[in-house]
Protein backbone atom coordinates (compact mmCIF):
# COMPACT_ATOMS: atom_id res chain seq x y z
CA UNK A 1 0.00 0.00 0.00
CA UNK A 2 2.87 2.70 0.92
CA UNK A 3 4.69 1.67 -2.59
CA UNK A 4 1.19 2.14 -4.39
CA UNK A 5 0.46 5.51 -2.39
CA UNK A 6 4.01 6.67 -3.28
CA UNK A 7 3.42 5.56 -7.26
CA UNK A 8 0.04 7.82 -7.08
CA UNK A 9 1.82 11.03 -5.56
CA UNK A 10 4.86 10.85 -8.06
CA UNK A 11 1.99 10.30 -10.78
CA UNK A 12 0.48 13.96 -9.76
CA UNK A 13 3.67 15.82 -8.94
CA UNK A 14 4.88 14.63 -12.81
CA UNK A 15 1.52 16.49 -14.11
CA UNK A 16 1.81 19.43 -11.83
CA UNK A 17 5.26 20.49 -11.85
CA UNK A 18 5.61 23.97 -11.40
CA UNK A 19 9.11 25.46 -13.20
CA UNK A 20 10.37 27.59 -15.68
CA UNK A 21 7.44 28.43 -18.16
CA UNK A 22 8.59 29.82 -21.71
CA UNK A 23 6.38 32.61 -21.98
CA UNK A 24 8.94 34.32 -24.78
CA UNK A 25 7.89 37.88 -23.84
CA UNK A 26 4.33 37.21 -24.08
CA UNK A 27 1.17 36.97 -21.55
CA UNK A 28 0.22 33.50 -22.77
CA UNK A 29 1.72 30.43 -22.87
CA UNK A 30 1.96 26.68 -23.76
CA UNK A 31 1.85 23.91 -21.35
CA UNK A 32 0.47 25.42 -18.11
CA UNK A 33 -2.14 26.00 -15.69
CA UNK A 34 -3.29 28.06 -12.68
CA UNK A 35 -4.82 26.43 -9.83
CA UNK A 36 -8.42 26.91 -8.83
CA UNK A 37 -9.94 30.59 -7.98
CA UNK A 38 -12.11 29.64 -11.41
CA UNK A 39 -14.65 32.57 -12.21
CA UNK A 40 -16.68 31.27 -15.99
CA UNK A 41 -15.69 29.31 -18.53
CA UNK A 42 -16.55 29.26 -22.31
CA UNK A 43 -16.48 27.42 -25.44
CA UNK A 44 -13.87 29.06 -27.71
CA UNK A 45 -10.85 28.64 -29.71
CA UNK A 46 -7.41 29.03 -27.96
CA UNK A 47 -6.72 32.12 -29.96
CA UNK A 48 -10.15 33.81 -28.49
CA UNK A 49 -9.57 33.07 -25.21
CA UNK A 50 -7.54 36.36 -23.97
CA UNK A 51 -10.01 38.25 -25.51
CA UNK A 52 -12.82 36.00 -24.06
CA UNK A 53 -10.99 36.57 -20.53
CA UNK A 54 -10.41 40.77 -21.12
CA UNK A 55 -14.19 41.59 -22.00
CA UNK A 56 -15.24 39.50 -18.55
CA UNK A 57 -15.69 41.56 -15.45
CA UNK A 58 -13.52 40.26 -12.89
CA UNK A 59 -11.45 38.36 -15.09
CA UNK A 60 -7.25 38.21 -14.53
CA UNK A 61 -5.97 35.13 -15.69
CA UNK A 62 -7.42 32.23 -18.08
CA UNK A 63 -6.30 28.10 -19.11
CA UNK A 64 -7.59 27.36 -22.06
CA UNK A 65 -8.18 23.22 -22.55
CA UNK A 66 -9.42 21.13 -25.38
CA UNK A 67 -11.88 20.06 -23.57
CA UNK A 68 -15.35 19.70 -24.86
CA UNK A 69 -13.41 20.62 -27.89
CA UNK A 70 -12.61 23.61 -26.42
CA UNK A 71 -12.66 25.47 -23.04
CA UNK A 72 -11.56 28.71 -22.37
CA UNK A 73 -11.50 28.41 -17.98
CA UNK A 74 -11.52 32.20 -16.85
CA UNK A 75 -9.97 32.34 -13.39
CA UNK A 76 -10.20 35.73 -11.23
CA UNK A 77 -7.71 37.33 -8.37
CA UNK A 78 -4.44 38.58 -7.93
CA UNK A 79 -1.68 36.66 -10.17
CA UNK A 80 1.91 36.44 -11.21
CA UNK A 81 3.39 34.55 -13.86
CA UNK A 82 5.31 32.90 -11.63
CA UNK A 83 1.79 31.63 -10.01
CA UNK A 84 1.46 29.15 -13.03
CA UNK A 85 2.97 25.33 -13.18
CA UNK A 86 3.30 23.51 -15.93
CA UNK A 87 0.93 20.47 -16.88
CA UNK A 88 1.13 18.14 -19.91
CA UNK A 89 -1.68 15.50 -20.95
CA UNK A 90 -3.11 17.35 -22.99
CA UNK A 91 -3.27 20.60 -25.30
CA UNK A 92 -3.37 23.20 -22.73
CA UNK A 93 -2.94 27.03 -22.74
CA UNK A 94 -2.58 29.40 -20.17
CA UNK A 95 -2.48 33.48 -19.58
CA UNK A 96 -2.71 36.76 -17.83
CA UNK A 97 -4.21 39.91 -18.63
CA UNK A 98 -1.89 42.40 -19.24
CA UNK A 99 -2.39 44.92 -16.20
CA UNK A 100 -3.13 42.21 -13.71
CA UNK A 101 0.43 40.78 -13.10
CA UNK A 102 2.31 41.78 -10.45
CA UNK A 103 4.39 44.48 -11.31
CA UNK A 104 8.46 44.20 -10.86
CA UNK A 105 9.70 46.28 -7.94
CA UNK A 106 9.79 49.65 -8.86
CA UNK A 107 13.54 52.04 -7.14
CA UNK A 108 13.25 52.14 -2.89
CA UNK A 109 12.12 54.98 -1.91
CA UNK A 110 14.94 55.57 -0.04
CA UNK A 111 17.03 56.15 -3.54
CA UNK A 112 16.99 59.26 -5.00
CA UNK A 113 14.73 60.22 -7.70
CA UNK A 114 17.25 62.77 -9.51
CA UNK A 115 18.64 62.20 -12.46
CA UNK A 116 20.79 63.19 -15.36
CA UNK A 117 19.38 63.18 -19.61
CA UNK A 118 22.85 63.02 -20.75
CA UNK A 119 23.03 64.47 -24.45
CA UNK A 120 25.33 62.22 -26.43
CA UNK A 121 26.12 64.54 -28.93
CA UNK A 122 28.09 66.54 -25.89
CA UNK A 123 31.53 65.33 -26.80
CA UNK A 124 33.47 68.79 -25.06
CA UNK A 125 32.22 67.75 -21.20
CA UNK A 126 31.76 64.66 -19.17
CA UNK A 127 29.15 63.16 -17.29
CA UNK A 128 31.36 62.20 -14.22
CA UNK A 129 30.90 66.02 -13.80
CA UNK A 130 27.21 65.25 -11.63
CA UNK A 131 28.37 62.32 -9.89
CA UNK A 132 29.17 62.41 -6.06
CA UNK A 133 25.79 63.81 -5.46
CA UNK A 134 22.33 63.32 -5.32
CA UNK A 135 22.48 61.74 -8.73
CA UNK A 136 21.23 58.17 -8.91
CA UNK A 137 20.46 57.57 -12.09
CA UNK A 138 21.14 58.49 -16.06
CA UNK A 139 19.63 57.94 -19.00
CA UNK A 140 21.26 59.13 -22.97
CA UNK A 141 18.25 58.26 -25.34
CA UNK A 142 20.27 55.48 -26.22
CA UNK A 143 21.39 51.61 -25.35
CA UNK A 144 25.05 52.78 -25.33
CA UNK A 145 25.68 53.00 -21.57
CA UNK A 146 27.55 55.68 -19.99
CA UNK A 147 29.17 54.66 -17.17
CA UNK A 148 29.29 56.94 -13.84
CA UNK A 149 30.36 55.87 -10.44
CA UNK A 150 27.01 55.83 -8.46
CA UNK A 151 24.52 55.72 -11.12
CA UNK A 152 22.31 53.74 -12.95
CA UNK A 153 21.89 53.49 -16.47
CA UNK A 154 18.76 53.28 -18.22
CA UNK A 155 18.62 52.37 -22.05
CA UNK A 156 16.07 54.02 -24.60
CA UNK A 157 14.73 53.31 -27.67
CA UNK A 158 14.55 56.49 -29.22
CA UNK A 159 12.64 54.81 -32.25
CA UNK A 160 12.18 52.38 -34.97
CA UNK A 161 12.88 54.84 -37.50
CA UNK A 162 15.79 57.42 -38.77
CA UNK A 163 18.50 54.97 -38.20
CA UNK A 164 17.74 53.61 -34.89
CA UNK A 165 17.84 49.28 -34.91
CA UNK A 166 15.49 47.79 -32.69
CA UNK A 167 17.02 44.34 -32.64
CA UNK A 168 20.46 46.24 -31.51
CA UNK A 169 18.41 47.66 -28.58
CA UNK A 170 17.42 44.67 -27.76
CA UNK A 171 20.50 42.94 -27.06
CA UNK A 172 22.13 46.28 -25.83
CA UNK A 173 19.14 46.58 -23.02
CA UNK A 174 19.01 42.91 -21.62
CA UNK A 175 20.29 43.19 -18.17
CA UNK A 176 18.53 46.37 -17.54
CA UNK A 177 16.88 46.83 -14.79
CA UNK A 178 14.89 49.50 -16.19
CA UNK A 179 14.17 50.79 -20.12
CA UNK A 180 12.50 53.81 -21.81
CA UNK A 181 9.94 53.32 -24.73
CA UNK A 182 10.21 55.90 -27.85
CA UNK A 183 10.95 59.85 -27.60
CA UNK A 184 7.60 61.98 -28.39
CA UNK A 185 6.57 59.33 -31.36
CA UNK A 186 3.37 61.71 -31.49
CA UNK A 187 6.02 64.78 -32.97
CA UNK A 188 7.27 64.44 -36.95
CA UNK A 189 10.54 65.83 -35.82
CA UNK A 190 11.02 63.16 -33.45
CA UNK A 191 10.22 59.39 -33.07
CA UNK A 192 7.52 59.81 -35.18
CA UNK A 193 5.38 56.49 -34.96
CA UNK A 194 1.74 56.31 -35.04
CA UNK A 195 0.30 54.15 -32.04
CA UNK A 196 -0.28 51.24 -33.75
CA UNK A 197 3.45 50.55 -35.39
CA UNK A 198 4.46 52.10 -32.04
CA UNK A 199 2.33 49.42 -30.14
CA UNK A 200 3.76 46.59 -32.72
CA UNK A 201 7.44 47.60 -32.12
CA UNK A 202 7.16 47.86 -28.59
CA UNK A 203 5.24 44.39 -28.84
CA UNK A 204 9.04 43.14 -30.88
CA UNK A 205 11.99 45.02 -29.29
CA UNK A 206 10.51 46.21 -25.97
CA UNK A 207 8.29 43.94 -24.50
CA UNK A 208 10.71 40.94 -24.30
CA UNK A 209 12.71 42.68 -21.99
CA UNK A 210 10.50 42.40 -19.46
CA UNK A 211 11.17 38.03 -19.00
CA UNK A 212 14.62 39.49 -18.50
CA UNK A 213 13.60 41.28 -15.31
CA UNK A 214 13.37 45.12 -16.73
CA UNK A 215 10.38 47.22 -16.07
CA UNK A 216 8.74 49.15 -19.27
CA UNK A 217 8.95 53.03 -19.21
CA UNK A 218 6.24 54.20 -22.29
CA UNK A 219 7.24 56.38 -25.05
CA UNK A 220 8.00 59.77 -23.55
CA UNK A 221 4.86 62.31 -24.32
CA UNK A 222 5.30 66.10 -24.85
CA UNK A 223 2.87 68.32 -22.66
CA UNK A 224 0.27 68.90 -25.15
CA UNK A 225 -3.34 67.32 -26.08
CA UNK A 226 -1.40 65.64 -29.19
CA UNK A 227 0.77 63.97 -27.21
CA UNK A 228 -2.06 62.62 -24.58
CA UNK A 229 -4.51 61.41 -27.43
CA UNK A 230 -0.96 59.34 -28.81
CA UNK A 231 -0.67 57.55 -25.28
CA UNK A 232 -4.54 56.80 -25.06
CA UNK A 233 -4.40 54.95 -29.03
CA UNK A 234 -1.20 53.62 -27.72
CA UNK A 235 -2.20 51.84 -24.89
CA UNK A 236 -5.19 50.38 -26.53
CA UNK A 237 -3.43 49.35 -29.39
CA UNK A 238 -0.57 48.05 -27.13
CA UNK A 239 -3.07 45.86 -24.94
CA UNK A 240 -4.38 43.90 -28.32
CA UNK A 241 -1.03 42.71 -29.04
CA UNK A 242 -0.83 41.81 -25.37
CA UNK A 243 1.91 44.17 -24.33
CA UNK A 244 1.54 46.98 -20.88
CA UNK A 245 3.94 49.72 -19.41
CA UNK A 246 5.00 49.48 -15.96
CA UNK A 247 4.76 53.72 -15.61
CA UNK A 248 4.33 56.29 -18.18
CA UNK A 249 7.39 59.25 -18.74
CA UNK A 250 6.46 62.42 -19.52
CA UNK A 251 8.11 65.71 -20.51
CA UNK A 252 7.16 68.80 -19.82
CA UNK A 253 8.33 72.64 -20.41
CA UNK A 254 6.77 76.14 -19.41
CA UNK A 255 6.56 78.31 -16.67
CA UNK A 256 5.06 77.71 -12.87
CA UNK A 257 5.88 74.45 -10.38
CA UNK A 258 2.41 74.68 -9.57
CA UNK A 259 1.57 74.32 -13.34
CA UNK A 260 4.24 71.21 -14.23
CA UNK A 261 2.76 69.30 -11.27
CA UNK A 262 -1.04 70.29 -12.10
CA UNK A 263 -0.30 68.60 -15.21
CA UNK A 264 1.59 65.48 -14.24
CA UNK A 265 -1.02 65.20 -11.91
CA UNK A 266 -3.85 65.23 -14.35
CA UNK A 267 -2.14 63.32 -16.56
CA UNK A 268 -1.99 60.19 -13.91
CA UNK A 269 -5.81 60.88 -13.80
CA UNK A 270 -6.25 60.48 -16.87
CA UNK A 271 -5.22 56.92 -16.93
CA UNK A 272 -6.83 55.94 -14.05
CA UNK A 273 -4.29 56.46 -11.28
CA UNK A 274 -2.43 53.00 -12.56
CA UNK A 275 0.83 54.12 -13.22
CA UNK A 276 3.65 55.74 -11.51
CA UNK A 277 5.61 58.89 -13.17
CA UNK A 278 9.46 59.61 -14.09
CA UNK A 279 9.46 62.82 -15.59
CA UNK A 280 12.87 62.26 -18.11
CA UNK A 281 12.65 65.97 -19.25
CA UNK A 282 11.66 69.20 -17.97
CA UNK A 283 12.39 72.66 -17.59
CA UNK A 284 11.40 76.29 -16.95
CA UNK A 285 11.02 78.51 -20.36
CA UNK A 286 9.07 81.06 -22.03
CA UNK A 287 10.18 79.03 -25.77
CA UNK A 288 10.43 83.22 -26.45
CA UNK A 289 13.88 84.31 -27.24
CA UNK A 290 12.83 87.55 -26.84
CA UNK A 291 11.16 86.76 -23.53
CA UNK A 292 13.43 84.83 -22.37
CA UNK A 293 12.65 83.67 -18.23
CA UNK A 294 15.22 85.26 -15.51
CA UNK A 295 17.59 82.79 -13.60
CA UNK A 296 15.89 83.83 -10.69
CA UNK A 297 12.94 82.45 -12.29
CA UNK A 298 14.39 79.12 -13.20
CA UNK A 299 16.07 78.50 -9.63
CA UNK A 300 13.25 79.33 -7.99
CA UNK A 301 11.33 76.71 -10.71
CA UNK A 302 13.96 74.03 -9.68
CA UNK A 303 13.59 74.54 -6.23
CA UNK A 304 9.80 74.51 -5.83
CA UNK A 305 9.45 71.52 -8.61
CA UNK A 306 12.03 69.31 -6.67
CA UNK A 307 10.52 69.85 -3.43
CA UNK A 308 6.79 68.43 -4.68
CA UNK A 309 8.67 66.04 -7.45
CA UNK A 310 10.41 64.36 -4.21
CA UNK A 311 6.85 64.44 -1.97
CA UNK A 312 4.60 62.66 -4.38
CA UNK A 313 4.92 58.86 -3.79
CA UNK A 314 3.96 58.40 -7.01
CA UNK A 315 6.76 59.90 -8.66
CA UNK A 316 9.67 57.57 -9.10
CA UNK A 317 12.06 59.76 -10.76
CA UNK A 318 12.74 62.93 -12.87
CA UNK A 319 15.99 64.58 -14.91
CA UNK A 320 16.39 68.28 -15.40
CA UNK A 321 17.20 69.09 -19.31
CA UNK A 322 20.26 70.97 -19.74
CA UNK A 323 23.24 68.50 -19.20
CA UNK A 324 25.71 71.04 -21.23
CA UNK A 325 26.74 74.45 -21.50
CA UNK A 326 24.25 75.75 -24.28
CA UNK A 327 21.01 75.39 -25.36
CA UNK A 328 18.73 77.05 -27.91
CA UNK A 329 17.77 80.26 -27.58
CA UNK A 330 13.91 79.47 -27.80
CA UNK A 331 14.64 76.70 -24.50
CA UNK A 332 17.25 79.38 -22.63
CA UNK A 333 20.65 78.66 -21.20
CA UNK A 334 19.56 79.27 -18.08
CA UNK A 335 18.57 76.04 -17.66
CA UNK A 336 22.31 74.40 -18.56
CA UNK A 337 23.37 72.60 -15.37
CA UNK A 338 27.16 73.09 -16.80
CA UNK A 339 29.21 76.39 -17.06
CA UNK A 340 31.25 77.76 -19.60
CA UNK A 341 34.38 75.67 -17.87
CA UNK A 342 32.47 72.71 -18.15
CA UNK A 343 31.93 72.09 -14.43
CA UNK A 344 28.98 72.60 -12.80
CA UNK A 345 27.16 75.92 -13.19
CA UNK A 346 25.42 77.43 -9.95
CA UNK A 347 22.38 75.59 -11.54
CA UNK A 348 24.32 72.22 -11.53
CA UNK A 349 25.35 72.22 -8.02
CA UNK A 350 21.73 73.20 -6.53
CA UNK A 351 20.69 70.22 -8.28
CA UNK A 352 23.92 67.51 -7.59
CA UNK A 353 24.39 68.49 -4.53
CA UNK A 354 22.24 71.42 -2.44
CA UNK A 355 18.16 70.74 -3.15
Amino acid sequence: MIFIGVLIINILSFDLVKCAINWNGNNWAHNCDFRENDLSNARVPPEQCGGKCAATPGCTHFTWTNYYGGTCWMKKGSVSKSDAYERHGQKRVCGVQPNSVEPIAPPSPSTSKRGIAWPMENKQDSPNVFSGGKISWIYNWSPYKNNVAGMEFVPMLWSTNRGHDGNKFLSQAKGARVVLGFNEPERGEQANMDPAWAARAWKQYIEPLRAHGARLGSPAIASTNEGLNWMQQFLNELNKVGGRIDFLALHWYGRGSDNFINWITAVRQRFGNRYPVWVTEFGCTSWNPSQPVSQHEVNEFMRQSIAKLDSLSWVERYAWFGAQRHLDAALGSTNCLIGSNGQLSKLGRKYVHEL
